[in-house]
């Protein structure tokens, strides 16, 4: 036992655990999520390599028609394509954060209730983020679109069994505010 405080009782194994889940979502945060190639509005060619927190935004908010090859007649694929591609890292800053917010509760030797609930949500976004992003990037090399998608979502997947796996070991654990 490293410490003991009222109900915070921090051992070896749970230590590891939260700083285990801790590291691997800094790492999908701050590993290159996606590299996406596109026109700037002087339609000069740039390459974008955002982390994490700035890939949704790249990937929702890039127009199709600066898009090197953009076809006008099939828009409605580069809109569908660019959405689910968007879809994964906006799961994963979800997931992320709340997960963040709430691993805490690992360390406890009774987990409130509502904090398990948000703990265990959170591993669903993370193990759930990399589907809509292939899916995306699939469908956007298909439309001969330069997108290579980077490690960040990787490390998440990782933090979210981990996560998933930790808070179902940690159930019985949950207050049973038994003297109530």
């Amino acid at each position: 036992m490293l410490l003991r405080r009222g109900n915070l009782v921090v051992t070896r194994d749970r230590a590891l655990l939260v700083g285990g889940v801790l590291v691997l979502l800094l790492l999908g945060a701050v590993l290159p999520y996606v590299t996406l190639g596109y026109l700037d509005p002087a339609s000069r060619p740039v390459t974008g390599t955002p982390r994490l927190f700035g890939a949704a935004g790249l990937l929702g908010g890039v127009d199709p028609t600066y898009l090197p090859g953009y076809r006008p007649e099939i828009r409605s694929d580069y809109n569908l394509a660019l959405n689910f591609a968007a879809a994964g890292p906006g799961l994963q800053q979800i997931g992320t954060v709340v997960a963040v917010l709430s691993c805490w509760a690992l360390l406890t030797d009774e987990i409130n209730r509502i904090a398990w609930w948000f703990l265990h949500l959170s591993a669903y976004p993370l193990l759930l983020a990399g589907v809509p992003l292939l899916v995306g990037a699939v469908q956007l090399h298909g439309l001969d679109v330069d997108l290579r998608v980077g490690p960040g979502w990787v490390p998440a997947l990782v933090a979210g069994v981990l996560v998933w796996l930790a808070s179902w070991r940690a159930r019985s654990r949950i207050d049973t505010y038994g003297s109530f």
